[in-house]
């Protein structure tokens, strides 16, 4: 257990966000120049749907700090949050696993709960993520892309790439560092993050150092009650962030280059939870770990040739560890102090092995230009649980709840860029592309011996059998450039998503109720459709999407009555189980664009209009709604900024509706008696049978609609020294 010392402090005034960098010797300037995307990168994006790129200069613009500012303005991007845990984010209808969220190309593990340990919050079922102070670019794909990101990608994905020497060195330099520090009153977030740089001609190297101190976020919520579910305030929370990157590369001669890079993020976030008491003496707080390590190595090579561009291979290592440490006990009845009870250390672990290779062709023409690119993998995935459980009378278990799982997946994907510039007599000169792949991936979950003891409950199943998967994926890109304005296109695209490791196999089984595996379960797969049309020129910018998505063989925890025999009594129990069962359509229609008023009206150069506008809407083939679609958003924005870059300021109106009754059905499970027996002991008739039947009702907590409104700029000094 810990002291923990909460500063509260009370605004009048709506939260404000400064951002505060500084720059010394050769330090690199504030604005990171517009990233040279590498043809690898672009060959990628040319392959995924409803790309959001957010580079280093409109990361440190928008004071993108986390989760929730990176979609702060995006009109069909939110994030899956229950409060404690942050499940990573939530597109077309679908969040938490469903979307995929990558570093440097490699996936970052799934969120594994079941709904039996769930209930009491001793998990830490939060999805990792990477500090985006180490962040030189972020794609946000909105619609399935398994084919460059495999499983998890359902209804999109978030890919973070890492910062590189040359966005800390300027130009014509060796040497570089960077010195930033942020705040945020919304948590009281400080931020401090130092970098240095080199490159030069033969060595590239950076090392970075983040850390993130912060509380809970502010609320405008008043009342008298502070603690169990009456609480009327957020919870006290103090969390630590550190985080870290370091790559090295060498380019041994014009055509070959080696590198290695590692990024890892270690913190804690400790929650004082006032709302989880159900008396006034009990308390609870709940240390939540996450300590996360990627590594990779990897070879380039560029030949002098006119049939290949260039050839990468790669080693990949991410050890995870996400943990929950709950301290739990009563107050002392004289002095209200904390007296310590218990103490509940459960951890989720994962290992990460791979091995990747990718090639890419120079440009060549058989009835328009193509540019083939082929990638192939071979991986392994163990995920294992170890909880250590210790009390005031003794106790002091280890043990798990379920069986570790090895992963092993094999994979290839084709990709061809195709452009074709054909000149009419009348002199038109559109342009065509077509962008298609497609991808094979095969997966093998074998559940291992056990790491620590296992109670009778998850053993009573047996020895679990393994699984396996096999996913055909595809993407199909149709654009025509029809003038210097105007572009016009359509995407296909298909995702899927294999089962977690708890999906599978985590069984339970007592007389209060039965979670029951279930190795047989299908992929979660999914369609995206999405057309397009684009205008770009001197007077701004307008970007039109029309898009549905569908999904199927949905996973669900399916509750049932089941009747069981002990000591020889028959009674009556639940038992869950994942099952296929659900499909679900998603359309919607995103409108944004900018508008620079200096080319309609007297306005100075760099005044600009901006606006946004998302609306989506879908059903499950049960007749509900996902409840995670958010119905209406709508943003708009003017700006400033000098055309000398030396200033600028920004702001943006934001409105997001409410959602209404209709369009958030969701399944309750209620009991109904089927047989009534008279019982002398009682005196009455009481139910000797009983069944478990769904009904379709309106969901119980519905948003009503908001107003945000932010102000936001920056200056940059000028250069000092040179």
């Amino acid at each position: 257990m810990k002291n923990n010392k909460i500063l509260l402090t009370v605004y009048k005034l709506l939260p404000i966000t400064i951002c505060l960098s500084s720059a010394n010797m050769a330090l690199a300037e504030e604005k990171l120049d517009e990233i040279q995307v590498q043809g690898e990168v672009d060959t990628t994006r040319q392959t995924q749907t409803a790309v959001i790129h957010k580079n280093a200069e409109t990361i440190q613009k928008e004071l993108i700090r986390d989760t929730r500012d990176l979609v702060r303005y995006t009109t069909d991007v939110g994030i899956s949050d229950n409060g404690r845990f942050l499940k990573g984010f939530s597109i077309r209808g679908v969040e938490g696993n469903r979307v995929g969220i990558s570093v440097d190309g490699v996936n970052l593990p799934d969120s594994e709960e079941n709904s039996l340990y769930s209930r009491y919050g001793n998990f830490n079922s939060s999805r990792l993520s990477i500090d985006s102070e180490l962040v030189r670019d972020i794609d946000i794909i909105r619609g399935s892309d398994a084919l460059n990101s495999g499983s998890g990608a359902l209804g999109g994905s978030v890919n973070y790439r890492t910062a590189e020497a040359q966005d800390i060195v300027k130009p014509n330099n060796k040497f570089g560092a960077l010195l930033r520090g942020g705040y945020a009153s919304k948590n009281s977030e400080w931020v401090r993050t130092i970098g240095v740089g080199y490159v030069g001609d033969k060595v590239d190297a950076i090392l970075m150092y983040s850390q993130r101190t912060g509380h809970e976020l502010k609320s405008r919520g008043d009342g008298p009650y502070f603690n169990t579910t009456k609480s009327q305030h957020p919870d006290p929370v103090t969390s630590r962030f550190h985080s870290y990157l370091a790559k090295l590369g060498y380019q041994l001669t014009p055509h070959h280059k080696i590198g290695i890079g590692i990024n890892g993020q270690q913190g804690s976030r400790y929650v004082d939870e006032r709302s989880y008491t159900s008396f006034g003496s009990a308390w609870r707080e709940a240390d939540d770990q996450s300590k996360r390590i990627n590594v990779n190595a990897y070879y380039l090579y560029t030949p002098d040739s006119k049939y290949l561009a260039f050839s990468k291979f790669d080693v990949d290592y991410q050890k995870t560890d996400l943990a929950a440490v709950n301290y739990k006990g009563l107050r002392h009845w004289r002095t209200n102090e904390k007296q310590l009870g218990e103490v509940f250390d459960r951890r989720m672990k994962t290992e990460f092995k791979r091995a990747s290779a990718e090639l890419e062709s120079m440009p060549f023409n058989w009835g328009g230009e193509h540019v083939l690119s082929f990638k192939t993998y071979a991986s392994e995935r163990v995920f294992r649980n170890i909880n250590h459980d210790t009390n005031e009378y003794g106790l002091d278990e280890w043990y798990t709840i379920q069986r570790p799982v090895k992963t092993k997946m094999y994979g290839a994907s084709l990709k061809d860029q195709i452009t074709w510039r054909p000149h009419f007599e009348s002199g038109w000169k559109p342009i065509f592309s077509a962008n298609i792949g497609t991808r094979y991936d095969y997966a093998k979950l074998s559940p291992k011996g056990l790491n620590a003891p296992c109670s009778k409950a998850c053993l009573a199943e047996g020895e679990p059998a393994q699984s396996s998967f096999s996913n055909w994926s595809g993407f199909l890109g149709l654009d025509i450039q029809t003038t210097d304005t105007w572009k016009f296109g359509y995407q296909l695209s298909t995702g899927y998503r294999i089962p977690t490791a708890t999906e599978l196999y985590f069984s339970f089984t007592n007389a209060y109720g039965t979670w029951k595996s279930n190795p047989g379960l299908k992929s979660e797969r999914s369609v995206n459709h999405t057309l397009f049309a684009k205008a770009q020129n001197e007077k701004g910018m307008l970007d039109i999407n029309l898009y549905q998505t569908r999904y199927r063989n949905f996973l669900f925890e399916q509750e049932s009555i089941i009747e069981q025999t002990q000591y020889g009594r028959t009674y009556q129990t639940p038992m869950q189980q994942m099952v296929n069962v659900d499909n679900a359509r998603v359309t919607g229609i995103e409108v944004k664009g900018n508008l620079n008023l200096d080319t309609v009206l007297p306005a100075p150069k760099g005044l600009k209009l901006y606006g946004a506008l998302g609306y989506s809407k879908g059903k499950l083939s049960n007749s509900t709604n996902l409840l995670s679609i958010q119905p209406l958003k709508a943003v708009l924005g003017l700006d400033y900024e000098d055309p000398d870059g030396k200033w600028g300021i920004f702001s943006r109106l934001t409105y997001l509706g409410g959602k209404k009754a209709k369009d958030a059905k969701t399944l309750e499970i209620n009991k109904r008696c089927l047989v009534w027996t008279y019982d002398p002991w009682f005196g009455r008739d009481i139910c000797s049978k009983e069944e478990l039947y769904q009904s379709v009702d309106n969901y119980k907590y519905l948003n009503k609609s908001a107003y945000v409104f932010d102000l936001f700029g920056f200056i940059k000094s000028q250069k000092i020294l040179h």
